[in-house]
């Protein structure tokens, strides 16, 4: 009876959390973003803070993780990381293969599509020089549209006022790059549910259908 007990109660703690991860929504809010590219190997990314947030019907924050560059360096830096993790990931090369035999599925336009990603908000600031002026004036342009267009298909329509980007053009004959961001972006966590899900499925029927192939092939050869 006891070890039903724990049985039941484990699977509906489980069922509760799964439940508010289907309902939650999936918040980054990136403060302080500096980048200079003019500045040493180093200090090109100064001091940053992100907070990940799982927030139920987007009011009530359930889980909050603190993110700067202070705890980077930490986890970096810990003997943990350097010898387990680090060591593990150079040993195994699955999540790379993975990764990169799913690239063209993972930034499918349509995927990212159903993610139906918002940006809740947006301060941007960005210099760039691409050593050619032309070149320079063309990049500017290019990336404003891109800003522009992203900003009117995930922009909040009743926070219009809390959307600000200025890309300014520096006329130098050295490539240059400084970006100062503040953000919050907005993802519910079932859309991600299940892009994962379709990629899965894709990538499964895509094995199924190489297996007798590959039998084919190798039977032809004897």
């Amino acid at each position: 009876m006891i070890v039903f007990c724990i049985i039941f109660t484990i699977l509906f703690i489980i069922s509760v959390l799964f439940l508010l991860l289907c309902l939650s929504d999936l918040e980054i809010e990136i403060n302080k973003f500096l980048f200079d590219s003019t500045c040493k190997k180093g200090g090109k990314l100064k001091d940053y803070l992100i907070y990940i947030r799982l927030k139920l019907f987007d009011n009530i924050t359930w889980l909050k993780i603190k993110i700067d560059s202070k705890k980077i360096m930490k986890i970096r830096d810990s003997k943990i990381f350097k010898n387990k993790i680090l060591a593990k990931l150079k040993e195994e090369n699955s999540i790379k293969n993975l990764i990169l035999k799913n690239k063209k599925d993972i930034i499918n336009f349509n995927n990212l599509k159903e993610l139906n990603i918002k940006i809740k908000q947006l301060e941007l600031k960005m210099k760039l020089s691409a050593l050619e002026t032309i070149i320079t004036s063309l990049s500017v342009a290019i990336i404003s549209s891109l800003i522009s267009i992203i900003v009117a298909r995930t922009a909040k329509r009743n926070n219009l006022n809390k959307y600000h980007y200025i890309i300014t053009p520096i006329y130098e004959n050295k490539p240059i790059l400084k970006i100062k961001l503040n953000c919050i972006i907005d993802v519910k966590i079932v859309h991600i549910m299940n892009i994962i899900y379709i990629l899965v499925r894709k990538r499964s029927v895509l094995d199924d259908e190489r297996t007798p192939n590959r039998g084919t092939y190798v039977c032809s050869n004897d």
